[in-house]
């Protein structure tokens, strides 16, 4: 790193080196992406002007900067050594920065909870004793206490006060400070001015033995202010407890196999795919990989949403933060940890809560023009009570510094990005993952539903429903399906049981299987291959064996519904959002499904491309649908869609394209996020109210000098802790809950 960046302090062991920013750059040829931790980040202001300041950069194609997690996110094109220049101008402007890793957001909480506390403790003491003594010079003055009496109470105040504010306001000065040495403003910056002018004035007083001292007032809104700040600090860290989950699952370790069969243990991040891992009993898998010896439970609930262990065994997948439960595994890795599916989840999550939508955008817009208007209105303040009203230039500053505290824009910034944040790590923990930072207030604005059935309204595998009494025919059945793969004969191998394997059975593909028996051949598969002149007639799918001199025999296979399905139909449609089926199954098939779950319209038989151009001509007439489906022949119609869901089981192309990631055959998910989407909004809506109506009744009073920088202090703090509390009311409601 060149000399003008400078590193946040809560990690002193990264020393402003040069380069050492490039080191942490994602690359894709040309295009490159930097993570930043960014200390001194509290407010709206912050934000608007790192992203306004990166923007300038002709080569920076994207800024964002997520407050709860201070975590500046930049993409930009040309070299990757670029990066100094982006951190030199973060630093320019006032703000400590180390390359993001989540670990260390949790160790710079830390450490600034610990100074809080600390600042907090040194001004509740010295807020209730310089109180003790105030009240005392109240008293004496109403019951002519002597003039020195009173004096010395107050020099016995000031004794208290101005050294606690010298040590518990170092947080604020720090922050303020940094903002003007770098020549601009920050939310601290009037905090400081009004504590310092307070003191200066008491000061002031004290010496010319003035009755008007303020070191009460001082150290109670040091109190206050500190109390706000840590309470706000603990919100946003709980907000983003998910993160940290995701995190704690990520192995920091793996034992690597070398090919002498010598084990040795090394950083998770340093093996590389190829390598031989060993992964013991109760260990986390530290990348994905692929199972060459041993077979386990593992539980995978954390990466992939399925509740129950999974048995795994060689020649198997199994993914990073997977939990091996019983016996060692030995995995050959696919992908780095850097790369791995535990690190895509951790990276769509990030992104997710770093977009915003148009309540957010909303937001910055009105912080942005907000702050120059409140300047002018304090500037006017001043000057009216000074040059129209008569009063003196203290006490015009005075008010002037609390039309600044009562009108900070922090509110108005944060009541959308901390619900996002709720919100989103919330359904996380549920299974639900958001990909895009817009998806909740998209899906909550839905006024239909298109399900895809196979694998969404229905179980995505065919079980036999119907057979045969006869045991010999059974039997028989049995024995032709035990070696084949065909999903149908697997079903039929699952009900029917074990049997032994016919010699000689010839499978062909889409039509069945056939074996000689006693001379004769057998058949087990469609009508026409068995040679039956049998048209289906109903949803079910059949297969018929038939056998030379005996009745053909019929098994009847469906795909079962989802236990849910009926359910989660009800919900929307109880809720006024109009439900469909789009599938390229057969027509019965659809309409039977349509049936059993409660949806009036369906249609059948489509393909791929019929189903994206039903998604866009619905779009096209102003509807906003929510598309859920798991195959790779509806990713377009995900794509189309106004929001548009998969499952954790479905195939990458449906996940890559879906907003919304629902945990593996959990349909009732979609309910969950629905919910939580309609709450959020409400929630950020409720918090931008709050935010102007705020403003609207407590500006006026600043003006006309009915605040002291006391009251404007508290009610500052006030309001960001009522936007930040209300806003961890997105997390999801229960299941089954209300809509």
């Amino acid at each position: 790193m060149s000399a003008g960046v400078s590193v946040a302090t809560p990690f002193p062991d990264m020393s402003p080196t040069a380069g050492m920013l490039t080191a942490f750059v994602e690359s894709d040829r040309r295009k490159h992406h930097l993570s930043l931790l960014v200390e001194g980040v509290h407010c709206a202001n912050c934000i608007r002007r790192i992203e306004t300041r990166l923007k300038q950069d002709p080569k920076v194609t994207s800024a964002r900067v997520n407050l709860s997690l201070r975590r500046l996110s930049v993409d930009w094109t040309g070299d990757a050594d670029h990066a100094e220049k982006i951190g030199e101008a973060v630093s320019s402007l006032g703000y400590g920065i180390a390359p993001f890793e989540p670990g260390m957001l949790s160790a710079s909480d830390t450490r600034m909870g610990r100074e809080l506390l600390r600042c907090l403790a040194i001004a509740g003491f010295a807020s209730s004793n310089v109180m003790m003594l105030a009240w005392a010079v109240w008293a004496g003055q109403v019951d002519g206490m002597a003039t020195n009496t009173q004096a010395l109470f107050n020099w016995l105040s000031a004794l208290v006060a101005v050294p606690a504010l010298a040590i518990a306001g170092r947080p604020f000065f720090r922050s303020a400070f940094a903002a003007l040495k770098a020549r601009r403003t920050n939310i601290d910056v009037p905090i400081v001015a009004a504590l310092l002018l307070a003191t200066i004035m008491s000061l002031v007083e004290l010496i010319r033995q003035g009755p008007d001292v303020y070191f009460d007032s001082v150290a109670t809104l040091l109190f206050v202010l500190l109390i706000g700040r840590y309470l706000d600090l603990r919100v946003r860290a709980r907000s983003r407890e998910a993160i940290e989950r995701l995190v704690m699952l990520q192995a920091r370790h793996a034992t690597v196999v070398d090919a002498d069969g010598r084990a040795s243990v090394v950083p998770a991040a340093s093996v590389e795919p190829g390598m031989s891992v060993l992964v013991a009993p109760g260990e986390t898998v530290p990348v994905d990989g692929r199972i060459t010896q041993g077979e386990a439970s593992v539980d995978t609930v954390a990466v992939t949403g399925e509740s129950l262990p999974i048995e795994l065994r060689a020649g198997d997948e199994v993914l990073a933060g997977s939990i091996v439960m019983t016996t060692p595994l030995h995995i050959v890795a696919s992908r780095t940890a850097a790369t791995s599916h535990l690190a895509d989840i951790l990276r769509l999550v990030e992104q997710a809560q770093l977009r915003k939508g148009q309540a957010g955008n909303l937001a910055d817009k009105v912080a942005a023009f907000w702050t120059p208007a409140v300047h002018v209105v304090a500037l006017a303040t001043f000057f009216g009570w000074w040059l129209i009203a008569g009063a003196g230039p203290a006490t015009a500053l005075v008010y002037a510094v609390c039309v600044l505290i009562i009108a900070c824009p922090c509110a108005i910034g944060i009541a959308g990005p901390v619900v996002q944040v709720a919100a989103t790590g919330g359904l996380l923990k549920r299974g639900v993952l958001i990909k895009s930072g817009d998806a909740l207030e998209r899906l909550a604005a839905i006024d239909g539903v298109a399900f895809d059935k196979t694998g969404t309204l229905t179980m995505g595998r065919p079980e036999l429903i119907e057979a045969p009494l006869d045991a010999e025919t059974r039997a028989l059945a049995a024995s032709l399906v035990a070696q084949s793969k065909h999903p149908f004969a697997r079903a039929l191998a699952r009900r029917l049981g074990a049997a032994p394997t016919l010699a000689g059975t010839i499978e062909v593909p889409g039509a069945g299987l056939s074996a000689e028996v006693d001379g004769t051949t057998v058949r087990l598969g469609s009508a026409a291959f068995c040679g039956l002149d049998i048209v289906a007639q109903d949803a079910a799918s059949e297969v018929w064996l038939a056998v030379p001199g005996r009745p053909p025999a019929r098994f009847v296979l469906a795909d079962a519904v989802r236990p849910e399905a009926r359910d989660t139909v009800a919900y929307f449609e109880n809720a006024g959002i109009e439900t469909t089926i789009l599938s390229g199954d057969r027509a019965p098939a659809v309409a039977h499904c349509a049936a059993e779950v409660g949806i009036r319209a369906h249609s059948g038989k489509l393909k791929p491309a019929d189903k994206a151009t039903v998604l866009a001509s619905w779009v096209a007439e102003g509807r906003k649908i929510l598309m859920v489906g798991d195959g790779l022949n509806d990713a377009p119609a995900l794509a189309q869609a106004h929001v548009s869901a998969s499952f954790g089981h479905g195939v990458a192309a449906t996940q890559a394209t879906a907003d919304i990631v629902l945990p593996a055959n959990r349909l009732s998910a979609i309910m969950l996020a629905h919910r939580t989407a309609r709450r959020a909004v409400m929630i950020i809506r409720q918090n931008l109210g709050f935010a102007a109506l705020y403003n609207v009744v407590l500006i006026p009073v600043a003006v006309l000098g009915f605040a002291t920088p006391l009251i404007a202090a508290a009610a500052m703090s006030a309001s960001s802790i009522a936007v930040t509390l209300n806003a961890l009311r997105a997390r999801p409601p229960a299941e089954g809950g209300v809509t």
